[in-house]
């Protein structure tokens, strides 16, 4: 009975977890992207709970876009976790994933001028995201059972004319690339520091 009761409480606490960025959502008018990943492996964690935690936000301001992108870096962290962890419930420990870091950055890329650029389309902007996760058991008392930490970038450019809904697409793209190219780096972390957790 108190196995059952240990999963109920697991399954509310994810669900209000991801209830949070879908009413954020809702509210500003933006419909909730399902975001996939390329790695579909669904890891077990002996965890009650899943927390996340943003450290450093990124500035409201030119050459950084994260801001104004529909799909965040928070939000593909929330989907990431929720595709990749199932919590057993057989702890009281919880599942701490931070974003210590997590930016789109904008670089204007020179283009051809004159009769020359009529006939010619140049890439006229590169995005590059990053990002720096920290996965983490963490028991009751705050303290860090076990961790580990990835790093990840990926750019992509694109060309003049580009509408603000194509770029949403391409933010979005990024971010999901990022977090693919984190799983490459975490995956072997994940079984050999944090094996005892998480398998």
């Amino acid at each position: 009975m108190k196995k059952c009761a240990s999963h109920i409480m697991c399954a509310l606490g994810v669900m209000l977890l991801f209830a949070g960025t879908a009413a954020a959502q809702d509210a500003a008018g933006i419909t909730p992207t399902k975001l996939e990943f390329a790695n579909r492996q669904v890891l077990s964690v002996d965890a009650t709970s899943l927390e996340l935690k943003i450290g450093e936000i990124p500035p409201r301001e030119y050459p950084h876009v994260n801001y104004r992108s529909h799909i965040r870096f928070e939000d593909g962290a929330r989907e990431w976790a929720g595709q990749h962890f199932k919590l057993t419930g057989e702890s009281v420990n919880t599942l701490r994933i931070t974003i210590r870091k997590g930016d789109i950055v904008e670089k204007l890329l020179p283009v051809k001028k004159g009769i020359k650029g009529w006939f010619t389309k140049d890439q006229s902007a590169e995005y590059e995201a990053t990002l720096d996760l920290e996965i983490a058991i963490v028991n009751p008392n705050g303290q860090v059972l076990t961790s580990a930490q990835g790093k990840a970038s990926t750019t992509r450019t694109v060309p003049e004319g580009t509408t603000d809904a194509d770029k949403q697409q391409v933010w979005t793209g990024l971010i999901i690339a990022t977090f693919d190219n984190l799983d490459n780096e975490l995956q072997p972390q994940l079984r050999s520091v944090m094996g005892q957790y998480i398998r």
